[in-house]
């Protein structure tokens, strides 16, 4: 049995969705900001279509990992990678956030 209501977590999901202030990538030893194209809520998730110009990451490149900034500017998640970008070229990213109720 599930200890908070649905119209709680949903009332989260939209309150953490709006304080997602942007995302960024590591190249090399730098962050680099992306463009949020996209940020809504699917279900029990938060999913955010982050997009990297050619120009930002400085192709061809290797993006390490992207992490999630709040309005705060505290990071709110983020996760190692290795996407290797060729010169001209960007990356997108699909970045899925569950918020769920879960036993601990």
């Amino acid at each position: 049995m599930a200890f908070y209501t649905s119209n709680f977590l949903a009332k989260r999901r939209t309150w953490w969705m709006k304080n997602i202030h942007k995302v960024q990538a590591k190249v090399g030893s730098n962050y680099v900001d992306g463009t949020i194209q996209r940020k809504v809520i699917e279900g029990n998730n938060i999913v955010i279509h982050a997009v990297f110009s050619s120009a930002n990451v400085g192709a061809p490149a290797t993006i390490t990992g992207i992490r999630i900034i709040d309005v705060d500017g505290e990071v709110a998640a983020e996760q190692s990678d290795n996407v290797s970008v060729a010169s001209g070229q960007g990356a997108i990213f699909k970045i899925t956030l569950p918020i769920i109720e879960g036993a601990v």
